[in-house]
This record gives C-alpha cells, sequence and structure tokens, in this order.
C-alpha cells in the first residue's frame, strides 16, 4: 500500500474549498506593497502589450488616456490585489492537482491489492471497495476543483471582479485628479500672467503718481490687487503640487521621479450625441456594485423579510434613477458653460487684437492695454476651467454606468 493512512477528512475538506470558491466571490482585500517601476515588471512585456505601447508607458510623460493601464500595471495596490488573487488561484490548482494525484494513487493501491490475491478474503474486499470508493472521491473532488480553476481564471470570471472594481475606482480617481490639476494648472498660469500684470500696473500707477497723473488712492488700490494676486498664486501653487503628487502616486511613479502631467484633452462633443439617459440608467442600476451586492445579501424566506429585500432594492433603483438625472443635467449645463466660455473667449481675441494695434499707434495708454489684457487672459482660464469641468461631468456620467455611482 502506498498510503494507507489516508482518509475520507481530505474529501470533505476539499469538498468545503470547492464550495468557498463556486458559491462566493472571492473577496480581497487591497494592501499598499513595493511598487514595481517602470522597467522592472516581471514579464518585460505584459500580454497584451505590444512594443511601442510599452515603452510608450514607462516614459516619465503621463498622458491622460495612459492612466486605466498605468494603474492596472504599476500601482501598488493593483499590484499587490492581482498577486494576492493569481497566488489564490495558484493553490486552487494545487489542490485539484494534488487531488488527481491522490485518486491515482488509490488506485495503485486498488490494483495492488487485487493482485497480491486480497479478494480472496472479506475483509480484502471490503478494503478493495473503500479503495475504489476513495479514488473515485478524489477523481470527483479534482474535477469540480478543476472546473472552479478553469473559471475563476477566465477573464470574466466574477471572482475576479474586486480587482476589477478596484481598478475602476482608481482610474476614476485618478482621472478627476488629473483634470483637477489641469484646472488648477490653468488658473496658476492666469494668476502669474495677471500677477505679472498687476506688477506692470502698479509700477505705471507709481509712476503716475509722480506725474501728477494719479492719486495715493489709485497706487494703494493697484498695490491691493498685487498683493492679492501673489496670495492667490501662492495658494494655487501648493494645490497644485498637491494635485500633481497624486496623480503621479496614483499612476505608480514613486520616490524622487516627477513624471511631466500633460494637458487632459479637450472634451469630445461628439460623444454627447450616444448620450442615452434611459438606457444609460438600465446600464447604471444593472452595473451598480451596491445594488449587486443587495441583490445577492441573504435573507431568509419570510414573506416580510423578502418584501423588505425587494424594497430596498426599488429604492436603490429609484435613487440611482434620479441621481443619472443629475449627472445628465449636468452635463448639459456644463456644455451650455463651455459654449458660452468660448464664445466670450472668442470675442476676448478680437479685443485683444484690437487693444494691440491701439498700443502701436497710441490711441490708449499702456495701463489701459494691460486691463485688456487681464480680461483676456481671464477669458482664456474661463474656456479652460469650463471645458475641464464638461470633461469630468462627462467621465463621473460614464463611471457611473459602469457601477461606481454611490447610492
Amino acid at each position: 500500500m502506498h498510503r494507507n493512512t489516508k482518509n475520507l477528512w481530505q474529501v470533505v475538506l476539499l469538498t468545503a474549498v470547492i464550495v468557498s470558491i463556486t458559491g462566493n466571490a472571492l473577496v480581497l482585500p487591497v494592501y499598499a506593497t513595493e511598487m514595481a517601476e517602470p522597467g522592472k515588471a516581471k514579464n518585460a512585456i505584459p500580454q497584451g502589450y505590444d512594443q511601442r505601447r510599452w515603452e510608450f508607458l514607462q516614459d516619465n510623460v503621463l498622458e491622460y488616456e495612459e492612466l486605466g493601464d498605468r494603474i492596472q500595471l504599476f500601482n501598488p495596490n493593483m499590484i499587490s490585489a492581482n498577486e494576492m488573487y493569481w497566488s489564490a488561484m495558484d493553490d486552487v490548482k494545487d489542490q485539484y492537482m494534488a487531488a488527481y494525484e491522490d485518486a491515482r494513487d488509490y488506485k495503485e493501491d486498488a490494483d495492488d491489492l487485487k493482485d497480491a490475491g486480497g479478494l480472496s478474503t472479506m475483509d480484502g474486499q471490503i478494503l478493495y471497495a473503500t479503495l475504489r470508493a476513495y479514488e473515485k472521491a478524489m477523481k470527483s473532488a479534482g474535477d469540480k476543483i478543476s472546473r472552479a480553476y478553469n473559471y475563476n481564471t477566465k477573464s470574466d470570471a466574477s471572482s475576479y471582479e474586486p480587482v476589477r472594481k478596484g481598478a475602476k475606482q482608481l482610474t476614476s480617481g485618478a482621472q478627476q485628479a488629473m483634470i483637477g490639476y489641469n484646472m488648477a494648472s490653468a488658473q496658476q498660469k492666469t494668476l502669474q500672467t495677471m500677477k505679472e500684470m498687476y506688477e506692470k500696473l502698479y509700477q505705471s500707477t507709481v509712476s503716475m503718481q509722480g506725474l501728477g497723473m494719479a492719486t495715493d488712492a489709485d497706487v494703494t488700490a493697484a498695490k491691493k490687487n498685487l498683493l492679492n494676486a501673489e496670495s492667490a498664486l501662492a495658494g494655487l501653487d501648493n494645490t497644485v503640487e498637491s494635485l500633481g503628487s497624486t496623480v503621479k502616486l496614483l499612476a505608480g511613479w514613486t520616490g524622487e521621479i516627477k513624471p511631466q502631467i500633460q494637458s487632459v484633452p479637450s472634451a469630445d462633443l461628439s460623444k454627447l450625441k450616444e448620450l442615452n439617459l434611459q438606457e444609460d440608467t438600465a446600464s447604471a442600476i444593472r452595473n451598480n456594485y451596491t445594488l449587486i451586492e443587495e441583490r445577492h445579501r441573504k435573507t431568509d424566506r419570510s414573506s416580510t423579510r423578502v418584501k423588505s429585500k425587494f424594497r430596498s432594492e426599488a429604492q436603490m433603483e429609484q435613487n440611482l434613477t434620479i441621481q443619472m438625472e443629475h449627472l445628465y443635467q449636468d452635463i448639459l449645463q456644463n456644455k451650455k458653460n463651455y459654449e458660452a466660455a468660448c464664445t466670450a473667449y472668442d470675442q476676448a481675441i478680437v479685443v485683444k487684437n484690437a487693444t494691440e494695434i491701439q498700443l502701436k499707434n497710441g490711441s490708449i495708454s499702456q495701463i489701459e492695454y494691460l486691463q485688456q489684457m487681464l480680461s483676456y487672459y481671464q477669458a482664456e482660464g474661463e474656456k479652460t476651467n469650463a471645458d475641464l469641468s464638461l470633461r469630468q461631468a462627462m467621465e463621473l456620467y460614464y463611471w457611473a454606468t459602469e457601477g461606481l455611482l454611490d447610492i
């Protein structure tokens, strides 16, 4: 006999493993771990990426459309979650391979017993039947665990959903942070220009005061404007730095590396034509993670409990419908704001060009010219901000259809 100490407890334990895999989604906690720097992943080129794309992702320039891939490949939480998941799957594979090996051992033991004439006694026949039963049980357990392994390693496996959800949440958060960074950077640029303009206005006002063409009050007002611009710029510098660090960490950069964070592309207005509130709301209800959990929540079979569960689901669906309507209306309002900002900016360009001509022919003063330029830069900043706000609203709506909407 190869293993005369084996018993049916092995079958019981393996059956429990099967139930835990097939009966419940695998919930994986996400922990931060040491980040794999670009170029140091286990595979030189991850599956699904060509050489060009892989090199593009590893440079120190962050494009908006890279965020999803960067988070999947380099975000420390995602690296940890994926490693934990596939380590668990490796354990499951080891279990079904062990079950098959045990089945083979039991078969060999039964065959040896038969070849040795063990069936000539009642005890031998009982042992032979027991070994065959063990063989069959272990083979069945191996088959079940193998099927569970194959199911849970498919690309659309439900047990992998917690990891997919984490990637969605991190990508959405990174997008919002990058949009916020671009908003703050645009405001920073405008404020920097305004500060320089206010400095020139202040200097011009002081000079005019010396010529008797400006009062003390004019100088005081010019100085106040300059100080306010300097204060606002200093506060915005901190905001830009903080948001930049957040984007950098979410996208998987650590240490002293400071990637170049590129501009967020303008909102694609053509995509607004594709929005269908009714269909998108249905997708949001179908995919919402909170609602899915509620649907799967265990309840007893009492009529009261079942009705309460259905009422809870119906309330959630109603809340989702209302929130989707708000998100949709927010897109439309931001679209109007963007169109108005574009119109104002176009008008500001006309005024700016005329002002430059007037300055050259001496029909306006330097201060009047600077004041007009301030209006132009403000219009430019407002257009950029409106564009980013529209993009932000569209992204929130999209992720809501993917299930990321709190209810």
